[in-house]
């Protein structure tokens, strides 16, 4: 089990992973050679590369439905958060940014999963808050009889901080992901990860004005041993952590827009190994704390 974890615990490194090179058939015919098309769900919209071999392209929509806010009441009272997710992902064989509607389009699709998820946030103080989470789905590669449960829970933690106008935080999470295929033994990893977030409010140039908050973060995530990649040409490369910087635009007290989306952010992370045998940028849509 430990050299099952080393092997695919490298898909927390990414926002978001599936088995899938240039082509189609390349996916259909080699899921599973390097890293699992089913975590896709799990990390979120994202590009990276893989030792200048694999370009890996995932989209991951997630709508949110919130049942309860949390909050701490002035006697001490303390109020639970609930959220429920659905996280929609579609594995892209490529994407070229000068053709958005091509690379979107159903024939660029190398896997798609759905995981109903939800997640509870605990506020312990008015400075200190857990957040548990949970998720169970399913997926298919496109056009191929494989398919694969997916699952992941774990517990995150913030604790805020102010000093005049600027917030920061320091978070923490540990998680334990796994998939079922179709075909194929169960896996499984436990990524372990601390960082810190920060805001802080600038002058707005935003088209519908407003209070602009710029956002940044650090976190270094860590594994239990080396993480052994298989190449394309049968290669390996051994990673043993995770470096993630990020930098995005919030609005206060109001959502940022765009056509016909919303967000809660806006920005770009970049992630890579020590040892930069892995690189890549995510997209940020919101705090680590609620990704």
């Amino acid at each position: 089990m430990m050299g099952t974890r080393r092997s695919l615990a490298i898909l927390f490194l990414a926002p978001a992973f599936v088995s899938t090179a240039a082509t189609k058939s390349y996916a259909q015919d080699n899921v599973g050679n390097s890293v699992h098309w089913a975590y896709s769900s799990y990390f979120g919209t994202g590009w990276y590369r893989v030792d200048d071999q694999r370009n890996v392209f995932v989209l991951r929509t997630t709508p949110r439905w919130e049942l309860r806010e949390p909050a701490i009441a002035e006697d001490g009272t303390r109020t639970m958060g609930i959220e429920f997710r659905l996280p929609v992902t579609a594995g892209l064989n490529s994407f070229i940014l000068d053709d958005i509607a091509g690379s979107v389009d159903p024939d660029n699709l190398a896997s798609i999963s759905i995981a109903p998820g939800v997640d509870v946030t605990i506020p312990l103080t008015s400075r200190w808050s857990l957040r548990p989470f949970a998720s169970v789905g399913w997926g298919t590669v496109v056009n191929d009889s494989e398919s694969a449960w997916t699952y992941w829970a774990g517990i995150k933690s913030r604790y805020a901080f102010q000093h005049g106008k600027l917030n920061w935080s320091l978070q923490n999470s540990l998680a334990y992901v796994g998939y079922s295929p179709s075909e194929g033994p169960s896996e499984d990893f436990w990524p372990l990860m601390a960082g810190l977030e920060f805001s802080y409010p600038i002058r707005s140039y935003w088209p519908d004005g407003g209070q602009l908050i710029l956002n940044w973060h650090g976190m270094y995530t860590t594994f239990e041993d080396n993480l052994d990649l298989v190449l394309e040409d049968a290669t390996s490369k051994s990673i043993t952590d995770q470096w993630e910087f990020g930098l995005a635009l919030s609005k206060k007290d109001r959502r940022i827009k765009m056509w016909w989306f919303s967000f809660d952010r806006l920005g770009l992370a970049y992630r890579f190994s020590s040892s930069r045998d892995l690189t890549g940028i995510s997209v940020v849509f919101r705090s680590v704390f609620e990704r």
